[in-house]
């Protein structure tokens, strides 16, 4: 009875979210009213403000306001050691649901979620198997996929680079989808991947941007949360094209951005919101890809690349959300991808 309960719960949330079409030290928010649905989120170390992974869960969040009635808040936490006692005070406080913004947050959230048994997390990009934690994975390869594509025809140097921040799972997805697109249009150009350490120096972020842009690269995608930040600078000093992450930052890379790897992590906070509120929410693996709409390009792409690829790419979801075109989501897959014929 629990299986066919879990199952049907995955199935709404599935269907819901397949509904959409593409377009230094903590700090806490107020403590919300007694009454009515609470829900507060934990940011990683980047912050509210980092233009992607936070801001994107935000917006979730406040459409959860908006929409459900919720009542939200938010703890910000300056570094990695703020995680544990974060998330411990928002269980001491009751919030209804306690979401976990970033890979970074498994151990804290798998170490809190055991101490609180009684409350509801929800794990955004890592997997903690508690039978109190939702676990919210999307494919980010199958977005950077598109995007290495758009990249690998639209480059004028045959010249295009990837800069991550650090080298977590879902880091090295988006970059396993990105090599695996450029490779699929032509595997001699030429592809420089580099991580910054960081998910929060955007100095070094732009210092990497910019030697890449000197040495002929005109394309960079860009995984590295607020480091991403001077990523996106870089590209705007020196005219050339950047491919950010997680959401739309078409006004923030004012005329740079030729597209974005997006993931809709507000509509996956939105969906378990929705089913917490109804008494629905039950611990498992979200895993979210472009069969279910939660990932791809924005739509802003379609004003800036050649009409002709765009076509190509709406091709490639149709082929790819089958599950014609299987996307590799590590090394080792990519290491055995064989590229399929797209043109």
């Amino acid at each position: 009875m629990k299986k066919a309960k879990w199952l049907l719960v995955c199935l709404i949330l599935l269907v819901t979210v397949s509904t959409v079409v593409f377009a230094g030290g903590a700090k806490e928010a107020a403590t919300p009213v007694d009454d009515g649905f609470k829900m507060v989120m934990v940011t990683n170390v980047s912050g509210l403000g980092d233009e992607g992974f936070n801001d994107a869960a935000w917006i979730g969040f406040t459409r959860a306001r908006d929409e459900l009635g919720a009542s939200i808040s938010v703890i910000e936490s300056g570094e990695q050691s703020q995680y544990v006692p974060n998330l411990q005070a928002a269980a001491e406080q009751g919030y209804d649901l306690i979401v976990a913004v970033g890979f970074l947050l498994v151990d804290a959230v798998t170490e809190v979620a055991k101490q609180y048994p009684e409350s509801y997390f929800v794990m955004i990009d890592g997997q903690v198997n508690l039978p109190n934690v939702v676990s919210v994975m999307f494919k980010e390869q199958e977005a950077a996929f598109l995007s290495g594509i758009i990249a690998a025809l639209t480059t004028e140097t045959g010249k295009v680079g990837f800069i991550g921040g650090m080298e977590t799972p879902p880091v090295i997805r988006f970059e396993s989808g990105w090599r695996a697109g450029v490779n699929t249009v032509d595997p001699s150009i030429e592809n420089v991947i580099s991580f910054i350490g960081s998910f929060n120096n955007p100095g070094a972020g732009k210092e990497q941007a910019m030697l890449m842009y000197r040495r002929g690269i005109d394309i960079i995608q860009g995984v590295a949360g607020m480091s991403e930040v001077g990523i996106i600078e870089a590209a705007k000093t020196m005219d050339k094209w950047v491919i950010p992450c997680d959401k739309d930052k078409t006004e923030m890379c004012e005329g740079q951005q030729l597209t974005s790897s997006i993931k809709r992590i507000d509509e996956a906070v939105l969906t378990v919101a929705s089913n917490a509120m109804k008494g629905e929410i039950i611990g498992g693996v979200m895993s979210l890809g472009l069969k279910e709409g939660a990932v791809g390009v924005p739509d802003t792409t379609r004003d800036v690349v050649d009409p002709e690829i765009m076509k190509l790419i709406d091709s490639v979801i149709e082929k790819v959300a089958s599950g014609e075109i299987v996307v590799p989501s590590n090394r080792d897959e990519l290491a055995a991808f064989v590229a399929p014929k797209i043109l």
